[in-house]
């Protein structure tokens, strides 16, 4: 196994980068985040709900999904699907990105 291949059923850290209203919510740039390497979208949902309750109804719905107005990227090198029930797959030291999936100019 290598030192980035996905950890299934082993809590690895993950640094959560925050753009847009999600870092006006949190107050800082990034969360460090313990999850399982088996992850999905929703228990990433949950422990960012967890770590910021103001991202409910805005950044996240009511139900822990990400918002429609946010994507997430790993390590700035893919997109990730939006579905809760979607894997993460994540690994030790993964950068995972939420950003608004829109941009101003």
């Amino acid at each position: 196994m290598t030192a980035n291949a996905p950890m299934a059923n082993a809590s690895v850290l993950v640094k959560v980068e925050l753009f847009g209203l999600a870092r006006m919510r949190a107050r800082v740039n990034a969360l460090t985040l313990s999850l399982d390497g088996a992850a999905t979208v929703a228990d990433l949902a949950r422990e960012l709900i967890q770590a910021c309750p103001d991202f409910v109804g805005t950044v996240l719905s009511e139900s822990g999904a990400i918002a429609d107005g946010y994507v997430l990227n790993r390590n700035g090198l893919a997109f990730l699907p939006a579905e809760p029930d979607a894997l993460l797959q994540l690994a030790e030291g993964d950068t995972l990105l939420l950003l608004p999936n829109q941009a101003g100019g």
